[in-house]
């Protein structure tokens, strides 16, 4: 009889034990945590610090040299340092001076500079823009009247039956085109300058 009773109890164990919910319940799946905006800013500018290093290293090493100081052996470390625990407090006024009179040299110095001969013509060159030129005196008149509503003085000039639209004479390029990009901002386009 004892085998039958280990039967029955069996099979109410496992009964209970399918109706039960043993498992623990199911996490869900671990959210990804966002990263900070000030994260990838401050990446972002170590990267591009990291970056301009190694460009100056391989391209200008000189540039890199004036911002990092040199490495000296300690044999020379302590050559430095000797003399100056030996030198007298005289000396430090001897480097004031001294540097004090080589500001005073330098700036009292007057330095002679020969003239280009080619600049010297190019100063006294005259230059003058066309903008226009027309058959018509009505035409270029009109021509003349819009330009002057942009703010510059133009003239019209006669020669060989052409009414020619002019500004002008300019003492340097410079100046000329200045105006003529002035002009080119209000769509006058086909202005020369001779």
């Amino acid at each position: 009889m004892m085998h039958f009773h280990k039967a029955a109890t069996r099979k109410t164990s496992t009964r209970k034990n399918t109706r039960k919910n043993t498992r623990a319940p199911r996490k869900k799946a671990a959210q990804k945590k966002q990263s900070s905006p000030v994260l990838f800013f401050f990446s972002g500018i170590l990267l591009t610090i990291v970056g301009i290093t190694i460009w100056l290293y391989f391209s200008k090493p000189e540039l890199l040299k004036e911002f990092l100081p040199e490495k000296s052996s300690p044999a020379s470390q302590q050559a430095t340092k000797t003399p100056a625990k030996t030198q007298p407090a005289d000396t430090n006024n001897s480097n004031d001076e001294a540097q004090l009179d080589y500001h005073q040299i330098l700036t009292n110095k007057e330095l002679e500079v020969e003239k280009d001969p080619k600049v010297a013509e190019s100063s006294s060159k005259r230059y003058v823009m066309q903008c226009g030129a027309s058959k018509i005196l009505e035409k270029a008149e009109s021509l003349k009247a819009q330009i002057a509503f942009i703010g510059l003085q133009a003239e019209v000039a006669e020669k060989d039956g052409w009414y020619r639209v002019r500004l002008g004479p300019y003492t340097s390029k410079r100046a000329a085109e200045s105006d003529r990009h002035k002009l080119e901002r209000n769509d006058f386009n086909d202005c020369r300058i001779w």
